[in-house]
């Protein structure tokens, strides 16, 4: 009987007690399920915001990398080889049917040499010139402004002209003063002559769009297309006076004209010819007894 009692208790008392242990064994692997989550959440948080850093991140290394280009073609200008000249940044635009100029404005004033008449240029060409200035800013006035002016040639067949912009708010120019004789075409290259002392000669400024005959006058109706999209400027370089500064980029070194030649052959340690004798010519002499 006692063993039939003890029986009998270890199995009550194993019905009785296994709901419990269930319910902690369940308790107990909901509490690290939980507590997993947790640590998912905050280790989802943190790459969230890792992911949203790396993109701003990104997006500022991209744009970095887009002015660095833009820079970088800047300094290809040859006008900088020429000229000590200033970079600066565009801060503002005037341009639209109700503006009186087309303009831009930039963030280097008189102090930093932007004095009216100073020449406004990109790596792809003539953008225009500063009409004002104030100590820490200025007004760019654009090639494409009927009040513009610059002396041009034809980088094909040297043909002078004097480019103006169009009116109307296209991006148009105006070829005045070219001859009816002159050998000008579609797709010509302007490039500054230089004749107006204020733009350095050879620097770009449009491609000849017409050729048309002028039924009036003496010359010949052209029209061109600016090389440079001033709509979308975003660094320009300002081009100094000659004698206000050293050119922007440096050319290199000539060789010393005074220095000696070496006229070593190749192969050998010899020079070519004898050295000169103190009080000769330094040329070889002839036995006067030998023929030949």
């Amino acid at each position: 009987m006692d063993a039939v009692a003890e029986t009998t208790g270890l199995e009550v008392v194993g019905y009785v007690l296994s709901p419990f242990i269930w319910i902690g064994d369940k308790c107990s692997t909901l509490l690290d399920r939980y507590i997993a989550l947790v640590s998912v959440a905050e280790e989802n948080e943190q790459l969230r915001e890792e992911l949203r850093r790396t993109r701003h991140e990104s997006a500022f290394n991209a744009e970095d990398k887009a002015e660095l280009a833009r820079l970088r073609r800047l300094l290809h200008l040859e006008a900088l080889y020429q000229r000590p000249g200033v970079a600066a940044r565009v801060i503002a635009r005037r341009f639209g049917p109700q503006s009186a100029l087309k303009t831009f404005t930039v963030d280097k004033g008189y102090l930093d040499g932007a004095v009216a008449g100073t020449p406004v240029v990109t790596e792809l060409g003539v953008v225009g010139r500063i009409l004002r200035a104030s100590p820490h800013a200025a007004t760019v006035i654009v090639l494409t402004d009927p009040g513009f002016r610059v002396a041009v040639i034809t980088r094909e067949g040297r043909t002078p002209g004097i480019v103006g912009g169009a009116s109307g708010t296209e991006q148009k120019l105006d070829v005045t003063y070219v001859a009816q004789t002159a050998h000008i075409s579609p797709g010509d290259t302007l490039i500054t002559s230089g004749m107006d002392e204020i733009y350095p000669k050879g620097i770009p400024v449009g491609i000849v769009t017409k050729v048309m005959p002028g039924n009036e006058t003496l010359f010949l109706q052209v029209q061109a297309k600016p090389l440079v999209d001033i709509d979308y400027l975003e660094e320009v370089i300002l081009l100094r006076a000659v004698g206000d500064g050293q050119p922007v980029l440096a050319l290199p070194p000539l060789p010393d004209a005074g220095a000696a030649l070496d006229l070593t052959l190749p192969g050998s340690s010899q020079p070519p010819f004898p050295p000169a004798v103190e009080g000769g010519s330094g040329a070889p002499t002839r036995n006067p007894g030998s023929r030949g």
